[in-house]
């Protein structure tokens, strides 16, 4: 008898662990897929990074192949606009305007889930620069004498 109900109340305090162990809002947010949200939504929390940004020839690199008449291009798009290909990310310039140019989020990755994280410290989870990440555009032919 006492080894059943031992058994039965190591069971239920099992369950609940798990239940509440793996069930957080968080947590359940940390297995969805990160998407693209823009530079618009970057500004809110951050308008001096945003500002600062603007300043540079990288936020506004689109306009380059579209002087060149390849802003349709799929060889060049991946290099000149924020997450071509890739949910949220930029489409075309009639369906994702907001996505042209390097924005935040090509260098930091996509930022839906750090808009939902509820702390400082879980924002900076979700959020990093890859080592290497420059030469994905700037290296070879892609962008000769970088």
């Amino acid at each position: 008898m006492r080894v059943k109900k031992l058994f039965i109340t190591m069971t239920t305090w099992l369950l609940a662990l798990f239940f509440f162990a793996f069930n957080t809002p968080y947590l359940r947010a940390e297995k969805e897929k990160a998407f693209y949200v823009g530079m618009d939504k970057c500004k809110e929390c951050h308008p001096e990074h945003v500002d600062s940004y603007l300043s540079w020839k990288y936020a506004r690199n689109f306009r380059v192949i579209q002087m060149r008449k390849k802003d349709h291009d799929h060889g060049c798009l991946p290099c000149h606009t924020t997450g071509f290909g890739k949910t949220g990310g930029f489409v075309s310039v009639e369906k994702t305007p907001r996505m042209v140019n390097k924005q935040c989020e090509s260098c930091h990755g996509p930022a839906s889930l750090h808009l939902k994280a509820p702390t400082r410290l879980e924002h900076q989870k979700t959020l990093s620069i890859p080592k290497n990440i420059c030469t994905n555009c700037h290296s070879g032919h892609k962008h000769p004498g970088y």
